[in-house]
Parts: C-alpha cells; sequence; structure tokens
C-alpha cells in the first residue's frame, strides 16, 4: 500500500507545505513598493514593536482598498524618541490610541474598521532599495461591524472578560 499521497486530499487540493513541498514551490514575486499617490484604504491592524536598534515604536499596517493597488499593503512606523513623540502622539490620536495602554492593546478594537487616506510616497534608502513612506494619514471613518451588536456587555472577541 502506498501512502505518499494519502494526505494530498486533506489539503483541498493545495500543495503541500512544510519540506515536502518546498521542491514544487514556486518563488514568489518580487517586492515592488505601491506607486506615489493618494489611496483609500483600511486600518488592517496595529501594534506595538520594537526598532531594529531595540527602542519602542508603533506599527500600523493598511490595506489599499480601490484602485488598482487593491490588496497590497504598506506600513508606517512611529518612533518614541525625544525628537519624535510629539509627532507620534499627534499622528495616533485619531485612532484614540492617545495612551501607553491603548499602544499595548490589540488595534483595532473588535467590531470596528477604521477607513483612511493615505498620501504616500517613495523613499530610496541608504542600500539604494525603494521603500513606500506614508506622509499623510486621514482619518476618513470609522464603521462599527453588524458582528459588534452580537457582543455581550463586558465581552471581547475572547470571550467574557
Amino acid at each position: 500500500m502506498d501512502f505518499t499521497n494519502a494526505c494530498n486530499d486533506a489539503n483541498n487540493g493545495k500543495p503541500p507545505s512544510g519540506f515536502g513541498g518546498f521542491d514544487d514551490a514556486k518563488p514568489a514575486p518580487e517586492y515592488k513598493p505601491i506607486p506615489p499617490g493618494i489611496y483609500t484604504a483600511r486600518v488592517q491592524r496595529g501594534e506595538a514593536c520594537s526598532t531594529k536598534a531595540g527602542a519602542d515604536a508603533y506599527r500600523m499596517k493598511f490595506e489599499v482598498t480601490e484602485g488598482p493597488q487593491v490588496g497590497k499593503t504598506v506600513v508606517r512606523t512611529w518612533t518614541f524618541s525625544a525628537k519624535a513623540i510629539d509627532y507620534t502622539k499627534r499622528d495616533l490620536a485619531p485612532f484614540g490610541l492617545t495612551t501607553s495602554a491603548a499602544l499595548l492593546s490589540p488595534f483595532p478594537e473588535a467590531g470596528r474598521e477604521y477607513l483612511v487616506r493615505l498620501v504616500v510616497a517613495l523613499q530610496r534608502g541608504d542600500d539604494g532599495i525603494e521603500r513606500n513612506d506614508i506622509k499623510r494619514i486621514d482619518l476618513v471613518r470609522v464603521v462599527e461591524s453588524p458582528a459588534a451588536g452580537f457582543m455581550l456587555p463586558g465581552q471581547s472577541e475572547g470571550g467574557p472578560k
């Protein structure tokens, strides 16, 4: 009895993953930044993170929702250095991220979608690689999801608090 293909149907026709799928996998396309311009997008997530140097930072990931770049993502990172902290506080305030507790909590909150307008430029790093640089973020509106109505008082997405 040959079991080499026994699990292929369990993957719903998808190629196998792990080492078994590596030889037949096709390389992903090279990363290309989106062209400079103005984009309508939604916040996918915001999260506390660290810079390469280990300093505190906050990263927000946006997904383009309209136009030829739909589905592509761009990222903006804010730092908390003495020079940057006032700008960081200004930029994150429209999202309700005004305290360190808010920065350390899941974002966006369950049942909310933040729609924004982004002004995106291209920046060439010292390494010669082009990257997107978000120059401006305008909060257009916050959409309350119908799923928010199904949550019980005092309950978050993960269950009772």
